[in-house]
């Protein structure tokens, strides 16, 4: 690591929180997320709480001056979003010459209420967050590294219905709280410090240049085989279900009905995140590691609260970060009592060789484990199929698990 470069990441977060109140832990993820290539961040918040503000500092104090804001509560046109056709081209021509918009070429991109952008503008930005290109009139464009920032208010009157593999591009949603009294106070001093030049007073902290040197560093450092296999066994608990609910027209809570799991996390998910939840964590464990030296397990479980939500459909959801903060409390204490069992190591020895007492042992805990479960049934059809294990015995015949699983 340059602790050069380090010291720029701290400058711009010190920078953002002189000028913006309260949410300490959301700019911190926010900018832990800046560290990595084709970085997106999404910051959800009702009207007045600042989240335009966030995403101006953000994007002034890498870029300055130099980056594009798409706004949803405009009409907004194909040439703003992709590219227009040059006219005198093709009337001189007869050439299709496509003149890019700005926003697909600037390293810094804003989009403010994404919650108004109509369904095609919605769509085409998908596409260039999915693939890294955009398509104008049968000509491509492929974009570069950058830096998305965007914000919405989901409660807005006007707001359309964007699908969830829209938001799931996003890598994180951070949620801005309102102020406190005392954070009242505090914003006050700082108005009246910056009076109305407080996103103009935002400097200029690193170049883009500086930023993707950091991102080349950053995507080089190395996590501990032990943390990656936490952040996996992470997503795939709040993913799996030994009933295919992904193939299931029934979902939790119905489906779950008669389950030997039903007290498991999985009874309160309805749909599971998608394995970007892993490519995201391990993105943000990346960073963490970069600029404070250490990352631990408390810290991905701390950092999973942003990375989950918007995409996660709980089977019943009060209040989101709460309902999230719950499953991550039982998620800590089913990943200590994984520690106490050493679940791991006995099925390590499993697959080296078929041993009865060790299977009877696995099979004990796999009744209380689902990710477990689904493993030692892995290990089940092959033991069935040379004939070490008769089905009738098996943990997938207790269980009722259909064969195709």
């Amino acid at each position: 690591m340059s602790s050069s470069l380090a010291t720029y990441i701290r400058k711009l977060e010190n920078e953002v929180k002189a000028r913006f109140v309260g949410n300490e832990e959301a700019i911190h993820v926010a900018i832990l997320n800046l560290l990595h290539h084709r970085s997106t961040l999404l910051i959800r918040a009702p009207r007045g709480v600042g989240k335009s503000t966030l995403m101006l500092l953000l994007l002034k104090g890498i870029y300055g001056d130099d980056f594009v804001i798409i706004s949803g509560a405009s009409e907004v046109k194909r040439g703003e979003v992709l590219g227009r056709l040059h006219i005198p081209s093709l009337e001189r021509e007869g050439i299709e010459k496509v003149i890019w918009a700005t926003f697909v070429k600037a390293k810094g991109k804003g989009l403010d209420e994404v919650n108004r952008l109509n369904p095609y503008t919605a769509a085409n930005i998908y596409h260039m967050l999915q693939f890294g290109e955009v398509w104008a009139y049968g000509q491509r464009y492929q974009i570069g590294d950058y830096t998305l920032i965007a914000n919405e208010n989901p409660h807005d009157p006007t707001t359309f219905v964007h699908p969830p593999p829209f938001y799931d591009r996003f890598d994180v949603v951070v949620y801005l709280r309102p102020l406190s009294l005392s954070e009242k106070f505090k914003l006050e001093d700082i108005l009246e410090k910056y009076g109305n030049s407080l996103v103009d007073s935002m400097p200029q902290v690193l170049s883009h240049e500086d930023l993707e040197e950091i991102r080349n560093e950053v995507s080089q450092v190395e996590l501990d085989v032990e943390l990656k296999g936490f952040i996996n066994l992470l997503i795939r608990d709040l993913q799996i279900c030994i009933r295919g609910k992904e193939y299931s027209e029934i979902k939790p809570p119905a489906l779950c009905e008669g389950c030997h799991f039903i007290r498991e996390v999985c009874s309160l998910i309805r749909e599971g995140p998608s394995e970007r939840a892993t490519i995201v964590l391990t993105q943000l464990a990346k960073a963490k590691l970069w600029l404070e030296g250490k990352v631990t397990e408390e810290d991905i479980l701390r950092l999973a609260k942003w990375v989950l939500p918007h995409r996660i459909v709980l089977a019943k959801t009060t209040m989101i970060f709460r309902d999230i903060d719950e499953i991550l409390r039982r998620e800590r204490t089913k990943m200590h009592e994984r520690e106490l069992r050493k679940q791991w190591y006995l099925l390590k020895e499993l697959y080296k060789k078929f041993d009865r007492a060790l299977y009877a042992r696995a099979a004990e805990i796999a009744l209380e484990d689902p990710v477990f479960a689904e493993e030692l049934i892995r290990l089940e059809k092959i033991w069935i199929s040379k004939g070490i294990l008769n089905k009738e015995e098996s943990l997938m015949h207790y269980l009722g698990i259909p064969e195709w699983t």
